[in-house]
């Protein structure tokens, strides 16, 4: 369906990126949160409100923080990207990818949770340090979780660094989808299987998001190669798998519904990243970014059977 907005379309923001927009379903609108970068390459999210009836036409822009950056030393005092966010009672519940430069690899990434008491207009942390990061048995990173709550239970799906490999002189991370398991959405169990398995094993996966439809969980998640994946031939596609069981899955990324545009002039012919997957009038829609990471902005995708 194309490209909904993009931040080089405003001289007054000197911002990049939209990247992994996370969609909240209101009444009258769709609030998708972005993640925006400064100059110095620091993200932080913010907000842009859609008319539910015309996703391309813009009701709000709201360009600043909704959630602060954390205390000087804690795992997100550098970054802030959305990854999920769902109604818990009164309040919204938003979890996040909280982001520290290092000196070996370029970075260390682990999860939090914050909350909002105003609809989303802004998020306060629920605790300092994150609910989820490194554990013995996965010792790089824990991030980009999907939430979905099923009888009562919450179920997670997430990435997990495998490695930090050296490509032409420079550190890149390799990372899989696994899955955990919680109570009250805080705390949670981990069963350490990877979900999608690999072609190769510098195959590296991002920002799963499931959904369940006639019994069948689906999930559509972006694949990588680790060489030439910054616009280049190894670049982010979009994959597709299903489960009866939400563990074990079968993946068949040819019914993942979308590739790429064969013009090479259009904001999302070099790469599809970052998939979010949301229900709106019986339809299920698919936000996504495109070239660059979500420096071209982001679209969506209608599906069709």
């Amino acid at each position: 369906m194309g490209q909904i907005y993009s931040l080089s379309v405003s001289d007054s923001i000197a911002d990049t990126h939209m990247q992994v927009p996370t969609v909240l379903v209101k009444d009258d609108r769709l609030r998708v949160y972005y993640a925006a970068r400064h100059k110095t390459g620091q993200s932080f999210t913010a907000y842009i409100d859609l008319d539910i009836n015309d996703f391309k036409k813009v009701l709000d822009h709201q360009h600043k923080v909704v959630i602060k950056p954390g205390k000087v030393g804690t795992f997100d005092d550098e970054g802030i990207m959305p990854s999920d966010i769902l109604q818990q009672g009164d309040q919204l519940w938003m979890y996040y990818s909280g982001w520290n430069r290092r000196l070996t690899i370029p970075y260390h990434n682990a999860t939090g949770l914050a909350v909002s008491d105003d609809g989303g207009k802004s998020f306060e942390r629920m605790f300092d340090g994150p609910i989820l990061d490194r554990i013995a048995t996965e010792p790089y990173l824990a991030v980009t979780p999907c939430i979905l709550k099923d009888d009562k239970n919450w179920k997670m799906w997430y990435v997990s660094g495998l490695k930090w490999v050296e490509i032409n002189q420079h550190f890149e991370p390799v990372y899989v989808i696994k899955t955990a398991q919680s109570n009250d959405g805080i705390n949670w169990q981990r069963n350490g299987q990877i979900s999608i398995p690999q072609t190769h094993d510098l195959e590296a996966f991002s920002r799963p998001c499931v959904v369940k439809k006639a019994g069948v969980y689906c999930m559509w998640y972006c694949y990588r190669k680790s060489h030439d994946y910054r616009d280049g031939q190894g670049s982010y596609r979009m994959g597709y798998a299903e489960s009866m069981d939400a563990i074990n899955w079968q993946r068949m990324d040819h019914k993942s519904g979308i590739d790429v545009s064969n013009n090479a002039d259009d904001w999302d012919s070099k790469m599809i990243a970052y998939p979010y997957i949301v229900e709106v009038k019986e339809t299920l829609y698919l936000f996504y970014n495109g070239n660059g990471f979500g420096q071209s902005g982001f679209g969506y995708a209608k599906w069709e059977d």
